[in-house]
């Protein structure tokens, strides 16, 4: 792996002149995840069980959706062809990248609960499933995230602190009412999907193993 301000300058270089792609990308992502939840949700008032179990239900549909997002800035430092329509692929191999994020997203949960420690270990350790999925249609989602497992063995520390050296950046976009993040993802996400294609270069023989 790189310096964090390599993968951060790297990130830069692959938005110029897609900026506007990116943020576009962002609002589309944001308005389904966050919006159309609300827009659910917000009429059935103090009916808190119908409310959460609502929102549970859509954050479940939109599943696919994450990995599409992850994805979309895997095309764009590839310089490939982009289309927002891009950001729905997931729902075209719907069972094997639901499964994946569904898993991902419960053992990261279960590690918060055990310790901040561990949920911060299982996250970076499974950052790398979605380029997987995306680069082996045929692998399965349980290998996926044994092989993102594999590809950051050594390097879990860097990558949690390449996301804490985001951190004035969040604070930074939180007080601009949220606005800031339509920059700071594509930022963050061209970032991760170079940290990505190094890893892939330096741990060739991890595809040996699964």
């Amino acid at each position: 792996m790189g310096t964090n301000q390599d993968y951060k300058n790297r990130a830069l270089a692959s938005l110029e002149g897609k900026w506007g792609k990116g943020a576009i990308a962002t609002l589309i992502y944001l308005i389904i995840t966050m919006g159309i939840d609300w827009t659910i949700t917000a009429p059935m008032g103090n009916n808190m069980v119908m409310s959460y179990s609502t929102s549970g239900i859509w954050t479940l549909i939109c599943l696919p959706l994450n990995w599409g997002f992850a994805i979309y800035f895997l095309r764009l430092i590839r310089n490939d062809d982009l289309s927002y329509w891009h950001l729905f692929d997931g729902y075209k191999d719907f069972l094997r990248i639901f499964l994946a994020e569904f898993l991902v997203t419960i053992a990261i949960v279960i590690g918060f609960c055990l310790l901040i420690v561990p949920g911060i270990i299982l996250t970076t350790g499974l950052l790398m499933t979605d380029f997987i999925l995306k680069d082996d249609p045929k692998i399965s989602a349980l290998d996926a995230m044994m092989k993102s497992w594999k590809m950051t063995d050594g390097h879990k520390a860097e990558l949690f602190y390449l996301f804490l050296s985001f951190l004035g950046w969040i604070i930074l976009s939180c007080l601009t009412l949220g606005i800031g993040f339509l920059l700071l993802y594509p930022y963050m996400q061209s970032a991760l999907a170079h940290v990505y294609e190094d890893l892939k270069a330096e741990k060739p023989e991890v595809s040996e193993v699964i």
